[in-house]
């Protein structure tokens, strides 16, 4: 699941008329509750998972566009920074989708890091993703030297 979002769920941004405000919302924590590798991509998404006792890949904040980059204090930043963490995050996680959940957050948090190193944008979303376990509502984070 990817998109804008808050602590409350996935916006559905218009998209999807008859679902209301939210697309992903506690409506659907019964249905998520049975999974152990969804994937929760959107602004303050954690929490959504924290708070119901989810499990999956997950992001905080997660800067997609200028407008956060400058909310966040990257007034220097261009689009071309950011679409470069974008695209690389999106083949990133389709390359190894297929993968078990694990797998695919240790590689996401290489080759992702590697950008990180000289891309902001992406250091600061690197920064903000979490692998959590819902039986435990453990969030279980490896350091990355970038």
């Amino acid at each position: 699941m990817l998109g804008h979002g808050s602590p409350y769920g996935l916006l559905s941004q218009g998209q999807f008329p008859d679902a209301g405000f939210y697309i992903i919302d506690e409506s659907m924590v019964p249905a998520l509750k049975n999974k152990t590798s969804s994937i929760f991509i959107w602004c303050y998404a954690g929490q959504f998972v924290q708070r119901h006792g989810l499990a999956g890949l997950c992001s905080m904040m997660f800067i997609n566009e200028e407008a956060e980059a400058v909310y966040y204090g990257f007034d220097d930043i261009d689009w071309d920074m950011i679409n470069q963490s974008n695209e690389r995050f999106a083949w990133i996680i389709s390359k190894y989708l297929n993968e078990p959940i694990e797998v695919l957050y240790q590689k996401l948090l290489h080759e992702y890091g590697l950008l990180a190193r000289n891309n902001p944008i992406a250091r600061f979303n690197l920064e903000r993703l979490n692998l959590t376990c819902a039986e435990t509502n453990v969030v279980f984070k490896k350091l990355v030297v970038l």
